[in-house]
């Protein structure tokens, strides 16, 4: 892969060393960020259930930043 390929650091969130945000980007629906947080411990839980009911709730407020910021959080490591 070339560097022309790679996503810049400050768009995967590491900037400087630190982990990806949490917080996502600015102006993005606070809803959205609190369920993507609640989806990604459901990931790490296990929890199939819980993952279902919280991506439906995703999709209604979901848009592509927050969908791409729910991508960045599950392939973050912890």
């Amino acid at each position: 892969m070339t560097a022309a390929h790679r996503v810049p650091d400050e768009r995967r969130g590491d900037q400087a060393g630190h982990g990806p945000s949490t917080a996502g980007p600015a102006g993005m629906d606070p809803s959205a960020r609190e369920v993507i947080e609640n989806i990604v411990q459901a990931v790490r839980e296990g929890d199939d259930a819980r993952i279902r009911a919280l991506l439906a709730t995703l999709a209604a407020v979901a848009d592509t930043t927050a969908l791409l910021h729910l991508r960045e959080r599950l392939y973050a490591t912890e």
